[in-house]
């Protein structure tokens, strides 16, 4: 029987302690790279959809970073086997990529047209202040020589080292990649991409914005137009995942690939007959509902919820499964002690 993803944190962290000392020494005498196909082979094997890389760590130690690569449902696993950690010498772990502390030597070289880095990349900011986001439009002045396939994927991989993974994903939002004048137009600012940190934090003392991490942030959402598909009768909700959530829905309450294959863990949702909640106050029973498997599955590390939804006929709830049959069986022993054995369905996401 395949190992849920429960089982596989288990086995990082039986093995990681074991091979600690002697990959800090490694990585110590400047041989890293040797240890990239040990750890790509484990990694494959172990956690599946999930990146990894080594970095510098607290104190002059180094770091071992699992990451989701911007799609949430992962970004929830490497919370869970962050969760899980075992603290060694000289070990930092990070559930996201973090904000790189040199980046004046971060550089993408490009043949001979030279180089694309964070000081010579121009970011034009707008803010809005409604969503606490800034878009952005982004160039470099090689651009206008390479293929326009390169350029949305120099602009990440360069905001990832500059904000961190969850940095990009929490204060950027429409991003455009164009020619752009080093000067401000029409009120908007344009900096050096190395200098954008300190001007998002001038922004977020200003407007005394608090954000919460991509994985802790909940969207709401409403539709307009029922169909006479699953999930078809939704009305409005809040998630956690909202990409996944909107894809769900459009496609009839099935997706066509699992967003979790070869992890371990599984997405679900519960579809609960909506004559269990009361006129006027479904939002509320389903929230009671959420907080009593959110307890069960929380504090028996089996998962969690990730939001609900009411429609004309049932209300939905999501769920994070971390654990196989054991997280289902949690559940369904919960909706029984909520007397709504009997009112309830499965249903993958996939």
């Amino acid at each position: 029987m395949s190992q849920t993803f429960k089982e596989r944190v288990e086995v990082f962290w039986n093995w990681f302690p074991e091979v600690s000392s002697r990959f800090f020494e490694t990585i110590e005498s400047g041989k890293c790279a040797e240890l990239a196909d040990e750890v790509s082979e484990f990694m494959a094997n172990t956690m599946p959809g999930l990146a990894w890389v080594f970095g510098p760590g607290e104190n002059g130690g180094h770091s071992f970073t699992v990451s989701g690569e911007g799609m949430v449902a992962r970004q929830l696993l490497a919370e869970y086997w962050l969760d899980q950690e075992v603290p060694l010498k000289g070990w930092t772990f990070y559930q996201s990529r973090q904000p790189n502390r040199h980046l004046e030597s971060i550089a993408v070289e490009i043949g001979n047209l030279g180089r694309v880095d964070a000081e010579t990349m121009l970011i034009e900011t707008t803010v809005d202040d409604q969503q606490e986001l800034l878009d952005i439009v982004a160039w470099h002045p090689l651009f206008a020589e390479l293929s326009e396939d390169h350029h949305a994927q120099l602009l990440f991989l360069l905001l990832d080292e500059t904000l961190g993974e969850f940095g990009t994903q929490t204060w950027i939002g429409g991003i455009e990649i164009d020619e752009i004048a080093p000067d401000a137009v029409d009120g908007r600012k344009t900096h050096r991409l190395i200098d954008l940190p300190k001007f998002i934090n001038d922004i977020k003392r200003y407007h005394g914005w608090e954000k919460l991490s991509p994985i802790r942030s909940y969207t709401g959402y409403s539709i307009r137009t029922q169909q006479p598909i699953l999930r078809g009768d939704t009305i409005a909700g809040t998630t956690c995942i909202p990409r996944l959530v909107f894809e769900l829905i459009e496609e009839g309450g099935r997706l066509d690939e699992d967003p979790l294959d070869g992890t371990g863990a599984s997405l679900a949702y519960l579809q609960i007959d909506g004559a269990v909640f009361p006129s006027g106050d479904e939002a509320g029973v389903r929230h009671n509902i959420e907080e009593a498997l959110e307890e069960t599955l929380e504090s028996n590390q089996l998962g969690r919820p990730l939001g609900g939804a009411a429609g004309t006929e049932s209300s939905y709830i999501d769920l994070l499964l971390i654990d196989g049959d054991r997280s289902r069986a949690a559940v369904d022993e919960t909706m029984r002690r909520l007397e709504l054995a009997d009112r309830y369905r499965w249903h993958g996401f996939s």
